[in-house]
């Protein structure tokens, strides 16, 4: 069988900023709660690998916003996976006005770790026996290694966060969307006031805990571009690495 998942939603007060436009960890959380609704339809949810000693974890994501919905309104939120490699599973997003005008979409890769030694798998079979939906336009695979990932840069801006309970999801490691909303909480009174983002490109490396204190930099790369690193303090290790696109 395979599966495209469609759920409905009415934007709600706490999911928007302070403009009334929705807020980009607001979509990633509503974009990870339907790909967990898919995964389960699939037999491939959360319950299902922890039961076999695995679970989830998100390697690339890439958004790209062309209009942002507001408070009290209505969109549509689309997922699928597109295509299940050795190591990987690709999953392609769309976020749809309720008259089908296309709002933004995303694009994503995802591997299996093993929860007993912390480490990437190959896909079970289980997994890789899945069907993708027939018809589906599927968005081209992210590169694993993208460009900014090597570029060098030093940041001009700097912030401490400290890992909070609530920040932890059920794989025991923080939640992907924590590091966003922290990445985007970091960044310049101006730009968050006076722009909005247009696409973000992001690269997980490792994971982090309860407590762990995380050290979130950034920089400007050209006039509408930043580039973003969260890393491990203690030990200096990236955890996440990311570039901005801003309108």
């Amino acid at each position: 069988m395979a599966f495209i998942q469609t759920d409905t939603f009415t934007l709600r007060g706490y999911e928007c900023d302070a403009f009334g436009r929705m807020s980009i960890p607001a979509l990633m959380n509503l974009m990870q709660e339907s790909a967990n609704r898919n995964a389960v339809a699939y037999g491939i949810g959360i319950a299902d690998l922890v039961s076999r000693g695995f679970g989830w974890m998100l390697m690339r994501f890439n958004l790209r916003m062309h209009e942002y919905p507001r408070y009290g309104q209505t969109v549509q939120l689309q997922t699928y996976p597109t295509l299940v490699e050795k190591y990987f599973i690709h999953r392609d997003f769309r976020l749809l006005a309720d008259d089908g005008t296309l709002l933004g979409e995303a694009t994503s890769t995802w591997l299996v770790f093993s929860i007993e030694k912390r480490a990437m798998v190959p896909m079970p079979d289980f997994i890789r026996s899945l069907s993708v939906p027939a018809g589906i336009d599927p968005q081209p695979k992210l590169p694993a290694k993208p460009a900014f990932q090597t570029t060098p840069w030093q940041p001009t801006d700097e912030k401490l966060v400290t890992v909070g309970w609530f920040s932890i999801d059920q794989n025991h490691h923080v939640n992907n969307v924590a590091y966003v909303q922290w990445l985007l909480e970091a960044m310049d009174n101006e730009t968050l006031q006076t722009r909005e983002i247009a696409e973000i490109d992001l690269v997980y490396r490792t994971e982090s805990h309860w407590n762990d204190q995380l050290r979130v930099q950034s920089a400007l790369e050209a006039p509408d571009t930043f580039l973003h690193r969260i890393e491990q303090q203690e030990s200096g290790k990236d955890v996440l690495l990311a570039r901005s696109r801003w309108r």
